[in-house]
C-alpha cells in the first residue's frame, strides 16, 4: 500500500463520519494513488456519489 500524504490524511479526516469511513476502507481494500484519492474527497465533499452523479 502506498503511504498517504499527511495534507492528504488531513482532508480525508475532515469529511463527515460515514464518507469518511467509506473512503478509508476503499483506501484499505484497494491500491489508490494519493492524487485519486485527493480528487475522491473533493467529489463526496462537494457532495457527489462516485459513478452516481450528485447525491440526493
Amino acid at each position: 500500500m502506498q503511504q498517504m500524504r499527511p495534507e492528504t490524511f488531513a482532508q480525508l479526516m475532515r469529511l463527515p463520519v460515514q464518507l469518511r469511513a467509506d473512503l478509508l476502507e476503499f483506501i484499505g481494500s484497494t491500491p489508490v494513488a494519493d492524487g485519486e484519492i485527493i480528487a475522491l474527497i473533493e467529489r463526496l465533499a462537494g457532495g457527489e456519489t462516485p459513478g452516481l452523479g450528485r447525491a440526493a
